[in-house]
């Protein structure tokens, strides 16, 4: 309450603790700015072989796309012990996921893992952080999972392009 009163951000220990929880919550009453704060916190906090499956589930059931994309980066890089862990056969149960999990191994194998200064023509290979800090300097939503915020973009630039 304090956050949407006030604009207080809670203590980074309290986000911590408590930024599943927090995330939810702000999900369901569309608090965005303290979503993305703990979505932050809980992508920053270490992602291990114990939670990388569990959290990719929750960052994608929650529209969490950076929290994702930080989880999908962590299995690609520990994927042996990953699908080791206790967490994986649940996400043995989400064909979707499997296949962006595929995919991002792919693109690391070829080397070709999404820059952070890819053009408006490579929407679809910016890093979700780079998506909302353009997206945020257009005034718009920065909240949702990865193809919706490329979607916004595209739209976007589309728009920019057709009207001038």
């Amino acid at each position: 309450l304090r956050f949407v009163y006030g604009g207080e951000v809670p203590p980074k220990d309290a986000l911590k603790d408590e930024a599943r929880a927090l995330i939810q919550a702000a999900d369901r009453f569309g608090v965005t700015g303290l979503k993305l704060s703990a979505e932050v916190e809980l992508a920053s906090s270490g992602i291990n072989v114990e939670n990388c499956a569990e959290l990719l589930l929750f960052a994608d059931g929650t529209n969490c796309a950076m929290l994702k994309e930080a989880a999908m980066d962590y299995f690609v890089d520990n994927y042996e012990e990953v699908m080791a862990s206790e967490g994986y056969k649940d996400v043995k149960e989400s064909p979707d996921i499997l296949q962006e999990l595929l995919l991002a191994m792919a693109m690391d194998k070829k080397k070709k893992r999404p820059a952070s200064d890819v053009g408006n023509g490579d929407i679809k290979r910016m890093r979700v952080s780079n998506l909302r800090h353009k997206l945020d300097k257009k005034g718009l939503d920065v909240d949702g999972s990865k193809d919706m915020l490329v979607t916004r973009l595209e739209s976007a630039v589309a728009g920019e392009d057709g009207g001038g």
